[in-house]
């Protein structure tokens, strides 16, 4: 290690601090999505506040930055000349039920925060997935169940934890610095590094949710019936539509392969009843292959989307885009054609609800005046990324002026500015923060302000 500083806190921190060369460095350094190719200074795991401070002396020291990712998600860049930051240690948990407001350490994932809810009758603003973080979730703004009636993850944020350049550790709330609170609502791992936040937590009257899934002979009629079934959904239901190629080999069960399946994920905080109405349409327009719509508990919630929980690579692409059923046929044709057939996941989202709102809180991650996000993912194989990117492009053609160039922030794959996601006007108000809060630049955010 050429590093003087670090050198020497390695000999605290021990198997705690991995330098290239060592044998746990390319397992420390790797993100969740192993298509992102990322070779820090160093990967830190520090205990504490204390071992925190000293770690951002040694890399201001050593002329580094530290960037922080507390599970790998989000992973835009190669980090040379940073330390990577895993947040494991700051693990606490506090639910104070009667308030409706839970306090989160950076290395709870979503699936021990809704555990720590069960029985409770609240939800806080948590995603699909239940091995993704709850803290870079919220700060990059993040996409929840719950969106349709409360707003992106961000609008839960009362206040932030967080260890500034001038190595003060402090929480700080809106009445402190609301600039920094407003831009750490959607663009907030770059000011500090966060070691928890205090976020609202919201009733569920009754909480109902799961999958319907149809074979691809269905593929147009029940994607047609879901899509106008988010039109008129209430705010109190979030529907998510989609149709994945499996492809024909061994890792696919044998009865899967080489079949496109059709999903509908949905859920209510309104009951069965309400669910029910607007699921109707949907299960009458195809033949119902599976189906695991059942009432669940909040700590149940990851098992409506059923996402992979190991990292693997792959590449994504999403924007904000406004559907109509011409549009819909356009992304199937698409979708089907030789354009786009490294793609293997196409999927829509109905926002409107509280998200076309400004939230209660400031943000950066305001309103989204737009009906729906539209994705499409594929598997990272030797060689078929021009593929995939080429598809991407085809889908994005296909959409024509339906789409847009923006997205939320959590969708910000394989680019690198806040400029895909936010107005130029407030990007650059952010940065003003950043430049203020980080006046040398000692901490490097998964995002560029540019």
């Amino acid at each position: 290690m050429t590093s003087t500083a670090l050198s020497a806190l390695a000999e605290h921190f021990g198997d705690r601090l991995v330098v290239p060369g060592d044998p746990a460095y390319d397992e420390a350094r790797a993100p969740w999505n192993r298509a992102v190719e990322q070779r820090p200074a160093a990967v830190a795991t520090p205990n504490d506040v204390d071992e925190l401070r000293a770690l951002l002396e040694a890399a201001r020291a050593d002329g580094l930055q530290l960037a922080v990712q507390p599970g790998g998600h989000g992973a835009s860049g190669s980090l040379e000349g940073a330390v990577l930051v895993r947040t494991s240690a700051f693990d606490t948990i506090e639910v104070d039920a009667e308030r409706r407001v839970a306090r989160v350490g950076a290395g709870v994932g979503w699936g021990r925060l809704l555990e720590a809810l069960a029985g409770t009758g609240l939800v806080a603003l948590s995603g699909s997935n239940r091995v993704v973080h709850t803290v870079p979730f919220l700060l990059a703004g993040g996409h929840s169940w719950f969106s349709r009636a409360h707003g992106q993850g961000s609008a839960s944020l009362i206040a932030v934890e967080l260890l500034t350049a001038d190595g003060e550790h402090r929480w700080v709330r809106d009445a402190d610095d609301p600039e920094l609170l407003w831009a750490s609502r959607g663009a907030g791992g770059a000011f500090g590094v966060v070691t928890a936040v205090e976020i609202e937590l919201y009733p569920a009257r009754e909480l109902v949710g799961g999958r319907l899934a149809f074979d691809g002979a269905d593929l147009a009629p029940v994607l047609h019936a879901a899509l106008a079934a988010q039109a008129a959904a209430p705010r109190e239901v979030a529907l998510h539509a989609g149709a994945m190629r499996l492809p024909d080999v061994e890792a696919v069960p044998a009865e899967l392969r080489g079949r496109t399946i059709v999903t509908v994920q949905a859920v209510s905080t309104d009951g069965a009843e309400v669910l029910e109405a607007v699921l109707a349409p949907i299960r009458a327009a195809g033949a119902v292959q599976l189906d695991t719509i059942a009432p669940i508990g909040i700590e149940q919630l990851a098992v409506v989307a059923d996402e992979p929980t190991e990292p693997s690579g792959g590449y994504g692409w999403g924007r904000f885009a406004d559907l109509d059923a011409a549009g819909l046929d356009a992304l199937l044709e698409t979708w089907q054609s030789p354009a786009a057939q490294a793609i293997m996941l196409i999927e829509f989202r109905g926002l409107g609800g509280a998200l076309a709102e400004a939230p209660e809180r400031p943000a950066i991650a305001g309103a989204v005046p737009h009906a729906h996000v539209v994705s499409a993912r594929a598997v990272a194989v030797p060689g078929i990324e021009p593929a995939v990117q080429a598809g991407f492009t085809a889908i994005a053609a296909a959409l024509g002026d339906r789409v847009t160039d923006r997205t939320f922030a959590t969708f910000l794959e394989g680019e690198p500015s806040y400029l895909g996601a936010f107005d130029r006007a407030d990007v650059e108000r952010a940065d003003a923060v950043r430049h203020r809060v980080d006046p040398d630049g000692r901490f490097r955010g998964n995002r560029v302000f540019a």
